[in-house]
């Protein structure tokens, strides 16, 4: 679609109104063309592009700081994206360059996973021993202020790049937790991350436990180095802990779910028209565990995209029980979208779905059985790192497997 002529809208009010009404337009058109042909949208989308053209006058002639065109459309563009979901984003036309361009260096970074909860920017997930985890961020910390300036008004692309830099740079935050009352000073120094390795072991009485830090390209192929030699020990069942693991993608979350499900479906995606809906299967070739034990998922608040996707498939088609608490519920597919001037949308189109229909995206899953609350320990204020014969929610997995009831809990796992 070519940009539409600014001067076919003359207006009184200056220059300001030419370059920021197509801008409107354009989406007063896409609004309208989706409204039920019932619908008397044509009268209410004028009067909502005039409700924003008086708006963008007010702002121009009479805010206390003079905004510049570019600053007052970027501004409500952002905004809107913000308002959406934490996976939409607007880029400014240097920021698109970037992402079509690349990292021209390892990256550096926090190791955390960011979204805006109740307006506030909360850590979604923290990688265990990254830089953010031993400065003594958690998941559920609310971010107040990096480097003394308060984050808001930002999209969550837009403050993920706030803990993204060269390696070395240190970033002093103001953090809000659940449960206290002042506000904790943490340093962050940026690094690049170790990679994020799947790690296995043998525990007691001959259960396996599996455990997926967050996603990369190689976590399928690590996933089936570690399962092979489990095949050959007998095991009684297996725990999967995907909790604190809020990174990638659909397509890792199927390579991921090969090794167990074979060729059956692992997710769906929907859209709007025209956006075509798509169903994932894995592949046949990858599976190798084929001896189908029961097996327990552990999953939690910082449980999010691949994670979810993963989760959601072993329930369905494994008869996996999810042992925790409620995930995130991010798990949509998006796209970039230039815009004329050089900028873009970036903006979720397809919803993700469980093997039986449940929707992931917005909902998150819930656990067929709530996790044990550990009592707090007197004098500490964030919970160590513990070994899984250590973990109460290992254990309970474990108890879980003894007692054989994978298959009757996961009959009652929430159905869409």
């Amino acid at each position: 679609m070519k940009p539409l002529n600014n001067k076919t809208f003359p207006s009184r009010r200056g220059g300001l109104l030419y370059r920021a009404l197509p801008f409107f337009l354009i989406f007063f058109l896409a609004a309208a063309a989706a409204q039920p042909a019932t619908a008397p949208s044509s009268s209410q989308g004028y009067e909502s592009l005039r409700l924003l053209t008086e708006a963008f006058h007010e702002i121009s002639q009479k805010f206390v700081s003079k905004k510049s065109e570019e600053e007052i459309v970027h501004g409500s563009l952002r905004g809107l994206m913000n308002s959406l979901d934490p996976d939409s984003s607007f880029l400014t036309p240097q920021e698109y360059k970037q992402v079509l361009s690349g990292p021209k260096t390892p990256l550096a970074e926090a190791g955390v996973d960011l979204i805006y909860k109740d307006h506030l920017l909360t850590a979604v997930s923290v990688m265990e021993d990254g830089p953010a985890w031993r400065a003594g961020l958690r998941p559920g910390d609310h971010i107040l202020k990096v480097n003394g300036q308060l984050v808001r008004n930002l999209t969550t692309q837009e403050a993920t790049r706030r803990f993204q830099g060269a390696s070395g740079t240190s970033l002093k935050l103001n953090v809000l937790r659940n449960g206290q009352v002042k506000p904790l000073d943490l340093t962050v120094n940026l690094e690049p991350l170790a990679p994020g390795r799947v790690t296995s072991t043998i525990l007691k009485d001959t259960y396996g436990y599996i455990r997926i830090p967050y996603f990369t390209q190689e976590t399928p192929r690590e996933l089936i180095a570690v399962l092979r030699p489990m095949q050959g020990q007998r095991l009684k069942g297996l725990v999967l802990d995907l909790r604190n693991n809020a990174r990638g993608s659909v397509d890792q979350a199927v390579k991921a779910a090969s090794p167990f499900l074979g060729d059956k479906e692992v997710a769906s995606t929907k859209g709007r028209p025209p956006e075509p809906g798509q169903t994932y299967h894995g592949n046949a070739r990858e599976e190798v565990a084929k001896l189908h034990l029961p097996m327990v998922v552990l999953v939690d608040g910082g449980t999010a995209r691949a994670s979810e996707v993963l989760a959601g498939a072993l329930r369905d088609q494994f008869q996996a029980v999810l042992l925790g608490s409620k995930t995130v519920g991010l798990c949509g597919l998006t796209k970039v979208l230039p815009l004329h001037d050089g900028s873009a949308l970036v903006m979720t189109v397809a919803q993700c779905y469980t093997p039986k229909g449940q929707k992931i995206h917005g909902k998150g899953l819930e656990p067929d059985v709530q996790g044990k609350t550990p009592q707090p320990t007197p004098g500490v204020t964030t919970p160590a790192k513990l070994p899984p014969e250590q973990d109460p929610w290992v254990a309970q997995a474990l108890e879980i497997l003894k007692d054989k009831k994978p298959q009757r809990l996961a009959e009652k796992a929430v159905k869409p």
